[in-house]
């Protein structure tokens, strides 16, 4: 839905007005999936859409007038099959296509999969096996069922009653601002609440359909996805900590340390990859490789990395470089349109991040010793290769093969 929704048109305009609309108006209209794991509690997530624009002051009315022709009429644009199926073609292709260019984020995925039902989502709506939904869709020959289930979708997720807001703008075109954008909600369907509705952050195992695989699969698992490229890209994964842990910085600075110290060497100076490196995606502690010529002998490169930091092979030097990188992520400017949008969007107040900023700031060369040891040593992970077939996978006789004919071919 997300992938079409602004681009079938609107009740005023064909979809080749609609774009010259947005474009003289606004600075786009922008439409994307969203689930976002809780700060506190591993199973905890929040799944939703994100609408999201901006524009000049005199042009709030025009953004928002265009906002109500396409989402109040969604469900009519439906009716153009042929451009419907473009559409769906379209994004199969290139997503299929992405793979080859991140194939390294699509095995993190993969990997983080096993570690619970927040995880499986995210392979569900991200992953590969997005990749293989979209193709099958996309070889359909009716898209009537497709329709349907888009239909159903809008009219659940497109109401007053799920929405809640966050408006950014000068002081002189807020008061436009919000008078407007109270119109706009007043003009969807469904019930208004009067209750303040901030993120809600659900249980996974509570909220998910019983149909829904969930939990974590027995560990170590290692995959591979048997790919028509010429290079490997691979996916590690190991069990964390949430943002709100007081673990949750120190490892932040030792995805960075990792990477100047060890990965950027062995991975690509060495190894001849085009990239590789660590870092926390979710509640996990993640390494990866991108465009690699070597496969089971880059997951061997990564346990070395974590034996090497255990054993405090690093001084105090190297901790306060990897800190002033990480400080560097954490305090890059921000957009006036991106103010506040960490707490809406992920529940990470100012006191959060600035309780992590002190940790950070506090983190000595033992504390990285301490937790490469409590989260990666002789630690249970889940590893997943993109690639080439390879005798070693055989040799090696813990990888599970996924063949190619079992995946879309790349650009089909």
């Amino acid at each position: 839905m997300t992938r079409v929704i602004q681009l079938l048109g609107s009740k005023k305009f064909n979809y080749l007005e609609l774009s010259e609309q947005i474009a003289l108006k606004t600075g786009g209209l922008s439409v994307s999936t969203h689930l976002d794991e809780s700060p506190f509690h591993i199973e905890d997530y929040e799944e939703g859409i994100v609408l999201s624009s901006y524009c000049l002051d005199r042009k709030i009315n025009d953004m928002f007038d265009l906002w109500e022709d396409v989402l109040l009429h969604f469900n009519k644009q439906l009716n153009q099959y042929d451009r419907l199926k473009t559409l769906i073609k379209g994004q199969a292709s290139a997503y299929a296509n992405s793979v080859h260019e991140s194939g390294h984020t699509f095995a993190v995925i993969h990997s983080a999969s096993h570690y619970g039902p927040v995880d499986q989502m995210s392979e569900s709506l991200y992953g590969l096996t997005q990749v293989n939904r979209l193709q099958e869709i996309a070889r359909q020959e009716n898209f009537d069922d497709i329709m349907k289930k888009l239909s159903q979708i809008a009219d659940h997720v497109l109401t007053k009653s799920s929405l809640r807001c966050a408006f950014n703008g000068e002081s002189n075109g807020l008061d436009t601002g919000m008078k407007r954008l109270e119109t706009f909600l007043d003009r969807l369907p469904g019930s208004s609440t009067t209750k303040l509705q901030k993120i809600r952050h659900e249980n996974a195992q509570l909220s998910l359909k019983n149909d829904f695989k969930t939990g974590k699969t027995k560990l170590p698992s290692k995959t591979h996805f048997e790919m028509p490229f010429d290079i490997f890209y691979a996916g590690q994964c190991y069990d964390s900590v949430p943002y709100s842990h007081d673990d949750y910085p120190r490892l932040s600075v030792l995805t960075k340390l990792m990477f100047n110290k060890f990965l950027l060497r062995e991975i690509r100076e060495i190894g001849g990859a085009y990239g590789g490196g660590a870092y926390l995606r979710g509640n996990l502690f993640s390494f990866f490789s991108y465009r690699d010529p070597h496969s089971i002998e880059t997951l061997e490169r990564f346990g070395q990395c974590i034996d090497y930091f255990a054993n405090g092979k690093f001084n105090d030097k190297d901790v306060d470089e990897a800190k002033l990188g990480t400080f560097q992520k954490l305090d890059k400017p921000k957009s006036p349109g991106n103010q506040g949008m960490t707490q809406f969007l992920h529940g990470i107040t100012d006191d959060m991040r600035q309780k992590n900023r002190d940790r950070i700031f506090a983190c000595g060369k033992q504390d990285l010793i301490d937790v490469t040891q409590r989260y990666l040593v002789n630690k249970p992970y889940a590893a997943t290769i993109l690639g080439p077939d390879n005798p070693k996978f055989v040799t090696d006789g813990q990888f599970r093969q996924v063949k190619n004919v079992q995946m879309p071919s790349i650009g089909e």
